[in-house]
């Protein structure tokens, strides 16, 4: 389930940028080297010519996912990407 979700946008550059937090509950993973536990996975997805999603990181507590994620959109915005304001 999703969490929390921000998406990013260059002035100059066609790709656009999408941050979020997914919960997982525990053995719902069925992703080798995922872990299987519960806990919060953060993941960055670069649209552009195709789709690249990476991995973040995977955090026991939701605080520390979202505080990754907030990390993440700050290194962005300083390589110039401007938030996307979310769909109605």
């Amino acid at each position: 389930m999703m969490i929390e979700e921000r998406s990013f946008q260059h002035p100059q550059q066609a790709s656009q940028v999408r941050l979020a937090v997914y919960e997982q509950a525990a053995g719902t993973s069925a992703v080798e080297g995922m872990p299987d536990e519960a806990g919060f996975l953060a993941t960055e997805e670069w649209r552009g010519a195709g789709t690249v999603v990476k991995t973040l990181g995977f955090y026991p507590d939701r605080e520390g996912a979202l505080r990754r994620l907030e990390s993440r959109a700050r290194e962005l915005e300083l390589q110039r990407y401007r938030p996307i304001a979310p769909a109605a």
